[in-house]
């Protein structure tokens, strides 16, 4: 619904200022006739000496209630939408809000502005000043004009693509000014990308904001680029500065470019000790992963401004069956296995995890689809070598085709082996990646957003991206329980078998 600054203005009344509110009039109409969703307000910039449009979402029961106040999120769109993009038909904001408001999410204000191609960023000559404005102009009008909660714990910002580079850029030029930042899909390249993208891709878009337009290779990688960069910021020595702020970092594996940048990121937030919540889901870019993302970056920004520091909340919880026992030597044989003699092979290969976990881990996978054909085969690699349990067990049972998972220590070892399966599923896995990737295999790869691991993941799925092979990438929040957070990935490994 679109609504003019007046009758905004009219409607709600509510000047404030950042340190206080001061007496007000009660609005001149009735409660019920101002909607949550205002779209195309009017404000006009001094520092950018033009009418900018920005929407605002409010709070259910924001008129009513006139001496509450609340934390407030900005959020920042994408190249080439502007402040309607977020809430009509290409993402859907006030719909998951109140999705997530029925599930105890804390009230909180929704504050779009127009971001036009800025990248949310000052471009590097200073004559179009977009972050400075956002942080010394249209904060301090939004923090006087509604009943926000005007301080740093109680303020984030998030973005999609091109808002999700400036949402991180802001937070970090702002540590003082913001609590979380949470990027969905981040419109960042790695400095090959960059150096290698096509000469009018770079003026266009990035040149004209960050410098070097016009050049090639490395002259593309200004010093005013790379301070705003997170893949040249979040280093270790910059962690007492940055870790001011809560950080939520979400990518699609389906993404053609971006996953490679946002991918290193999350390495090097990890090699460098940062706290912060990585995921990465089925998909691209496009409205339907960021719709599906908000489901948790929403209560995650809650949780956060609500004083949070360790978001634990599991969208996939750990079911072990309680009637499951495996075989003597842990070996289970499905019901439609039996009936037939024949079908695929699971193996699951481990080193140095508890026997006990990989018991529960068995029960799991089986649980639901005993009538389908399968054999699962725990397989410890620290007593045979991936070819000895392979000969052992090939040996014993009919297979129409052997698939892989690989657990702790066994990822090197498996993928070294990788000619013996048709599929191979590594979580959390020590790989140690140093081989070509097959066309023939399709590869699952998990983690949590904690694994030590990650360097490596993130090598071969790299490998299989340029090789063009067959995979999926998940990353999922971590647990600190060890056994939860291992077994969590064997749930997700469950609901990513492929043709069992």
């Amino acid at each position: 619904m679109r609504i003019s600054k007046i009758f905004v203005f009219a409607a709600l009344g509510l000047l404030t200022c950042a340190c206080g509110p001061e007496e007000r009039k009660l609005p001149p109409v009735e409660p019920t006739n101002v909607p949550r969703y205002a779209s195309n307000i009017q404000y006009t910039s001094a520092m950018l000496g033009t009418v900018l449009a920005f929407d605002i979402l409010l709070p259910e029961g924001y008129v009513q209630d006139t001496d509450k106040r609340y934390p407030v999120v900005y959020c920042f769109h994408g190249y080439g939408n502007d402040n309607t993009s977020w809430n009509n038909e290409y993402l859907k904001l006030e719909q998951k809000v109140k999705a997530a408001e029925s599930k105890g999410m804390t009230p909180m204000i929704f504050v779009i502005p127009n971001g036009l191609k800025s990248y949310f960023c000052d471009n590097y000559s200073g004559s179009y000043p977009y972050m400075t404005m956002i942080a010394e102009e249209f904060i301090p009008y939004i923090d006087k004009t509604y009943r926000t909660l005007a301080d740093k714990q109680h303020r984030a910002v998030m973005g999609y693509s091109m808002g999700a580079f400036g949402a991180l850029a802001t937070a970090m030029q702002h540590t003082d000014m913001f609590c979380a930042s949470a990027g969905l899909s981040i419109s960042m390249r790695t400095d090959e990308q960059y150096m290698t993208e096509s000469q009018s891709a770079w003026n266009n878009q990035w040149g004209r904001i960050f410098g070097g337009s016009g050049t090639t290779g490395k002259d593309r990688l200004t010093d005013y680029y790379k301070s705003l960069c997170p893949l040249h910021q979040f280093t270790a020595e910059n962690k007492a500065k940055y870790s001011q702020v809560q950080w939520f970092v979400t990518c699609g594996d389906n993404e053609k470019t971006l996953l490679y940048g946002n991918d290193d990121l999350h390495v090097m937030m990890l090699t460098n000790g940062y706290a912060h919540e990585y995921r990465v889901g089925e998909g691209g870019h496009s409205e339907s992963y960021w719709n599906t993302a908000l489901e948790e970056v929403l209560p995650w920004l809650s949780y956060v401004m609500d004083g949070g520091s360790d978001w634990e909340q599991q969208l996939l919880e750990v079911n072990v069956p309680t009637d499951f026992t495996p075989s003597a030597d842990g070996v289970f044989e499905s019901e439609g296995y039996k009936s037939a003699s024949t079908g695929k092979a699971i193996y699951m290969f481990y080193n140095g995890i508890d026997k006990s976990w990989i018991n529960d881990a068995v029960g799991i996978l089986q649980r639901g689809i005993s009538l389908k054909k399968f054999v699962i085969l725990p397989c410890d690699t620290s007593v045979k070598s991936v070819g000895e349990w392979v000969a052992q067990y090939s040996g014993q049972y009919s297979f129409a085709a052997s698939q892989a998972i690989a657990l702790g220590s066994a990822g090197g070892p498996v993928l070294q082996g990788q000619d013996h399966f048709t599929t191979l599923y590594f979580d959390n896995a020590e790989i140690d990646y140093k081989m070509d990737v097959s066309k023939s295999v399709f590869y699952y790869l998990g983690q949590s957003d904690s694994n030590p691991h990650c360097a490596d993941l993130n090598a071969l799925y790299k490998a299989c991206k340029e090789a063009d092979a067959g995979f999926n990438y998940r990353c999922r929040n971590h647990n600190s329980d060890a056994r939860l957070d291992f077994l969590a990935g064997i749930e997700y490994i469950k609901l990513n078998l492929k043709d069992i």
